[in-house]
């Protein structure tokens, strides 16, 4: 690569470091007070037809649980803005894997959806930014106590891409996936799992009569033990949503939570007024 080159790919590189704003897991030092309750998500079909978005509300927070978009002109995205500047929140608290904010000069939403207009918000006004969400590391050490290990690998592998379909298949699903095979070495599945042809393989063993993974959407109930898995997820992170909000509180800052919805509606009884 000639020095001119060098030179331009540094300061470009430089540049979208700069205009980046990064997250993390949220460090918690406390655990979930198992007194503080919560709906388990199975029972969530119960509450189903709530309003969407659901938003909770109060003084120090809002936890706005939204409908998984990536349409910059989705209502939701001006009622995020609305909320965030109503709260004035001094943190800011995301769902799934932390990371850098697209810099300005990409649409944060079409890039991540709502989370990254929350990400974009708290870039706007140096508001620290973090997961309230747990690791995929530390997910899968909590489900293999209740699933093989073979189960939860599968699971990791494709639970990006059933989450993603909702927005469209993408034109290989094998490529897509790929990038996740790593999760398996999380359960000691890395030698069970080396290549899309394994994946093929395992999910044709675990549901053999029941549709290809790559028409698989959790937008809807997914097959067998996958279902199961997702409700114990879900739980496993609600409590961590609910005890990563209640530290902060207690620390006084405000707190500007997103989530999907099911997971506001599922948290509520534990920010309900006594």
């Amino acid at each position: 690569m000639k020095p001119i080159s060098i030179l331009l790919s540094f300061l470009v590189s430089s540049l979208l470091l700069a205009s980046c704003h990064s997250s993390d897991y949220y460090p918690l030092s406390s655990t979930y007070n198992p007194k503080d309750a919560y709906i388990p998500f199975q029972e969530y079909p119960k509450y189903a037809q709530h309003p969407r978005p659901y938003v909770i509300e109060a003084p120090q927070f809002v936890i706005f649980g939204a409908s998984h978009t990536k349409d910059p002109k989705d209502a939701q995205i001006t009622q995020i803005e609305a909320k965030w500047n109503a709260l004035q929140p001094t943190v800011a608290l995301i769902e799934g894997n932390p990371g850098f904010t697209p810099p300005s000069f990409i649409d944060p939403v079409k890039e991540l959806g709502e989370n990254g207009k929350v990400q974009d918000l708290a870039r706007t006004h140096d508001v620290p930014v973090y997961s309230w969400d747990l690791s995929k590391e530390e997910l899968a050490k909590q489900l293999a106590v209740k699933f093989s290990a073979e189960q939860v690998a599968l699971s990791l592998i494709l639970n990006p891409y059933f989450s993603n379909l909702r927005f469209g298949r993408p034109e290989a699903p094998e490529n897509y996936i790929e990038e996740f095979l790593e999760r398996a070495e999380y359960v000691n599945q890395q030698d069970n799992f080396k290549t899309v042809a394994d994946v093929d393989r395992v999910w044709k063993k675990h549901f053999p009569t029941g549709k290809d993974w790559r028409e698989t959407s959790d937008e809807y109930a997914l097959p067998g033990y996958l279902a199961d898995m997702m409700a114990v997820s879900n739980d496993l992170r609600n409590q961590k949503m609910i005890a990563v909000m209640k530290e902060l509180l207690a620390k006084k800052e405000k707190v500007f939570a997103i989530s999907g919805s099911s997971h506001a509606v599922c948290v509520e009884p534990a920010f309900s007024k006594k």
